[in-house]
């Protein structure tokens, strides 16, 4: 089934939320680190958060395809 245009901006606006929150977590992480080398739990972290930004920028795309 196809969305409405307000199904597909509601979709929108839920994703860009999804994406600035990942995008804050990361941020939190490199910050704890203090400009040191990440350990290898935030880094396993950051890795995760930056698969799912590519998820919701693929969803994203394929809302307007």
């Amino acid at each position: 089934m196809a969305l409405t245009n307000d199904q597909k901006a509601e979709r929108y606006n839920q994703l860009l939320r999804q994406h600035d929150r990942l995008t804050e977590r990361i941020a939190d992480i490199k910050s704890e680190a203090a400009g040191m080398e990440l350990n290898s739990d935030q880094k396993t972290k950051v890795a995760e958060y930056e698969r799912q930004i590519q998820q919701v920028i693929a969803e994203t795309r394929a809302l307007f395809n």
